[in-house]
């Protein structure tokens, strides 16, 4: 059964072939002279199609002569093809036959040899059966946002059935962001993604070990990154440490293995996808090709593919804390940040390209205009825990090490096994202030029971600034909510933790901004200390580096008011 066109469908194949896999694209067009409500089409093929289609949805039967026979129907947005229009949907699939690394897809490849012997008898081709006319179930949030011209993108909503949740740590222990950024929840971890967990610290700690180095900690990741400039703000508290901690060991893991000459960044395109929908030999042949000499061998001789091919699987989404914590803003080469080379990882929806932005759907600009040489130094420095703009593992042992435990570690993995869906989330803690910069003096305000002195401090970075607003209760009971108010020049970024931020233009380039305390900065126990705070894009002249004050923050005769 290889007939393309099924009575009354003319139907297209295309698509991408990559590593391992391909992602087809199958345009349908309504033929029949009249609307139609549903269809379907049926097709043999020697590849292993992904399960969870864009547009469709698959059954599969496997035949006896070793093929398997899919039939395609149309739901969500697929179901129905006005006449005489089009439809395309899609799916990812792993090569069964091989078809190359690179190339595009036709229905030659695609479909099973139509001179192949079949054991089963051919069934007609399948007919087009009109249905009576219904309303169409509601398509998704995420399918609503799709134009039917972007429906070659795949959206897997299945998570993925590591066993890794359920034997490892889930990085949402530490705290979730959800909202802060796009496909951060366990229903949107799509074609194959999969949560963060502390695998990644086990592939990361094998990692270190080939380079000679010992074994460390989530705090000891963490404590870097905070003294790098590689979070959004410039101390932790609650569980932070461990959080970000987590979250860079995952990315060192990803890329720090790639050979300084080797590195492309299109082969953490090709080594997630393969890993995500491939077969883990591939990943292997591409860590021979790419990878530091002998580090693939390392990999072997102490069991530690499966946790290195299973934080490739790791969606750095996951979770928000790319945005709401490792939001990094040190300056790469006078044309990025941090957080733009960390979207090396991100890949979109097809996973054929890096360098993606949050919603998989354009490629994050400023981290294009990165030299190569920069961006694996980068990584490698979250390896070595060095210098991020430094030279890294530039000499790397020519024997191989061990991975050697660290009581660090051994803490790590005593946390009570959870599945992800049973993570229940610590309320955060918030660490007690540095002192504010001299500059910024203290405004009190009148809060519920008594005075509450604030102070502005923070971080200038280029075109921006992360501000942290400490508030010190001075009354003699505990404040339960508060609320401030102040007028700036400055544009409210869209990141904020432990505040809401409520934003009212003013005009003449001037916004009024109602702050009041949310989640675990809602409260200020009695003669103590909280930071809260969330970033900006400057509206008026700036430092490109230096610490915020009040004077910058706040427009001239401004001041910070209770509500």
């Amino acid at each position: 059964m290889n007939a393309l066109n099924p009575a009354g469908l003319d139907v297209n194949i295309a698509g991408n072939i990559w590593w391992g896999g391909f992602t087809a694209e199958v345009t349908i067009t309504n033929t029949t002279g009249r609307d139609l409500d549903a269809w379907s089409y049926t097709f043999d093929s020697p590849h292993q199609l992904n399960s969870a289609p864009w547009g469709a949805q698959l059954e599969a039967e496997l035949l006896e002569n070793g093929l398997t026979r899919y039939t395609l129907s149309g739901n969500s947005w697929g179901a129905a093809i006005p006449a005489g229009g089009s439809i395309t949907v899609g799916f990812n699939g792993q090569q069964g036959v091989a078809l190359g690394q690179s190339g595009s897809l036709s229905a030659d490849l695609l479909l099973a040899d139509p001179q192949a012997p079949l054991v089963v008898e051919p069934s007609p081709a399948p007919e087009v059966v009109a249905l009576p006319a219904a309303a169409s179930p509601e398509a998704s949030t995420m399918d609503q946002a799709h134009s039917s011209a972007d429906h070659g993108l795949g959206h897997d909503h299945g998570m993925d059935g590591s066993s890794a949740a359920a034997t490892y740590t889930d990085i949402t222990t530490w705290g979730t962001f959800h909202g802060s950024n796009n496909n951060s929840e366990h229903n949107e971890l799509v074609g194959g993604r999969t949560a963060i967990t502390t695998e990644a610290l086990v592939a990361y700690n094998g990692l270190r070990a080939f380079a000679g180095l010992e074994a460390v900690g989530l705090e000891a990741v963490g404590e870097w990154a905070f003294s790098q400039g590689l979070t959004n703000n410039s101390q932790a508290w609650g569980n932070d440490i461990q959080g970000v901690g987590l979250w860079y060991a995952m990315q060192g893991a990803k890329v720090g293995w790639i050979a300084d000459g080797a590195y492309d960044p299109q082969i953490l395109a090709d080594i997630q996808r393969t890993a995500r929908l491939g077969d883990p030999a591939d990943v292997m042949a591409m860590v021979e090709q790419y990878g530091h000499e002998g580090f693939a061998e390392h990999l072997r001789q102490f069991s530690l593919e499966e946790a290195f091919i299973n934080t490739l699987k790791m969606e750095p989404h996951y979770g928000g804390w790319m945005h709401g914590r490792t939001h990094g803003f040190l300056e790469i080469e006078g044309v990025a940040i941090a957080h733009d080379i960390n979207h090396l990882t991100v890949l979109g929806w097809d996973q054929s390209q890096p360098f993606m932005n949050d919603t998989f759907d354009w490629p994050q600009w400023p981290a294009l205009d990165v030299s190569d040489a920069t961006v694996i130094n980068y990584y490698q420095g979250i390896v070595s825990l060095g210098d991020p703009l430094g030279a890294n593992l530039e000499s790397l042992p020519a024997a191989l090490a061990a991975p050697a435990p660290a009581a660090a570690l051994e803490e790590v993995q005593a946390v009570p096994e959870t599945s992800a869906s049973e993570v229940v989330v610590p309320e955060a803690q918030p660490i007690a202030p540095a002192a504010p910069a001299a500059e910024s003096t203290p405004d009190p305000i009148t809060g519920a029971g008594g005075a509450v002195d604030v102070a502005v401090s923070g971080d200038l970075w280029w075109g921006g600034f992360t501000a942290e607003i400490t508030l010190t209760n001075d009354s003699q009971q505990r404040i339960d909510e508060w609320a401030v108010s102040f007028t700036s020049a400055h544009r409210f970024y869209g990141e904020a933790w432990g505040v809401d931020v409520v934003t009212e233009a003013l005009g003449e380039g001037l916004y009024r901004y109602e702050l009041s305390g949310a989640d675990w900065g809602r409260s200020i126990g009695v003669g103590q200390s909280m930071t809260v705070g969330f970033n900006a894009l400057s509206g008026e002249d700036l430092a490109r580096e230096g610490e915020l004050s009040a004077d910058l923050l706040l427009a001239e005769g401004s001041s910070i008011t209770p509500l």
